[in-house]
């Protein structure tokens, strides 16, 4: 199992405090084999050509992270937002870029226009594109995720899955029912857990060792799909967590 580490589950004092330079050396220390960078949480001071040189030095795969939607209010793709966000990844030098779906519609959604769109903007073939099931309605739905990545396959949209193991809570879908539907488009994993309190759904660290039901909701998938840890770790206890998951997913395959 390769693991990668989302900026997002570095608390932010310690990312605002330190910066992303030494957060990104002390994760690669810690020994992911990835980083997610995270556009929200860039500053004007951030040069994506330096982090991305660094991430390479250190031998970290990269992917980018940017919550503009790909399809916009109008239910056509964000040409323009898609545009930027796929100069930035290149610069960057990411492997993966990833964007909510948004407001995609059945019937209004323009798929060959969005084909063309991608032909036209994606300089680098080799990136790949994946949406990821988010927390509202729209765009953590099972079936409309499903009926939109059944079409990018029939229009030959180079477009993949990012599954969010916890989202689907949040849009009252059920995370192993999401698996059997969406498996076979999925290309990278978000791992958290996730409660409900009373202000709605919270994330927390994963309990370790990984829950049976986690474990069985990993093994749906390839287990060439790269595990991001999107859940709160210390820069302190990240190696562990990191350890564990790629000794449990060993533990796993073997038993099998």
């Amino acid at each position: 199992m390769k693991v990668f580490v989302c900026m997002n589950s570095i608390p932010a004092e310690r990312l605002q405090a330190l910066g992303h330079l030494e957060i990104i050396k002390l994760v690669a220390a810690a020994g992911a084999d990835g980083i997610e960078i995270r556009k929200e949480l860039l500053t004007p001071d951030d040069s994506l050509e330096e982090l991305g040189a660094l991430c390479r030095e250190l031998n970290l795969a990269i992917y980018y992270s940017a919550p503009d939607f790909l399809i916009g209010s109008n239910h056509q793709m964000n040409e323009i937002g898609f545009k930027c966000l796929a100069r930035e990844a290149d610069e960057l030098g990411a492997e993966l870029l990833k964007m909510p779906l948004g407001n995609y519609d059945f019937f209004e959604t323009d798929m060959f226009r969005m084909n063309e769109a991608l032909v036209e903007n994606l300089q680098n073939r080799e990136m790949k594109i994946t949406i990821e099931n988010d927390q509202t309605l729209g765009g953590g739905n099972v079936n409309r995720i499903a009926h939109f990545l059944s079409c990018s396959e029939k229009f030959d949209i180079p477009i993949r899955l990012t599954f969010d193991t916890g989202n689907w809570l949040y849009t009252e879908e059920v995370p192993m029912e999401a698996a059997k539907d969406l498996a076979g488009y999925v290309d990278y994993i978000h791992l958290k857990q996730v409660k409900r309190e009373k202000e709605g759904w919270v994330t927390e660290p994963v309990s370790m060792p990984l829950l049976p039901e986690v474990m069985e909701l990993l093994e749906k998938f390839n287990g060439a799909c790269p595990v991001a840890i999107e859940f709160p770790v210390t820069l302190e206890n990240a190696a562990t967590y990191i350890s564990l998951m790629k000794m449990e997913q060993e533990v796993s395959h073997e038993g099998a």
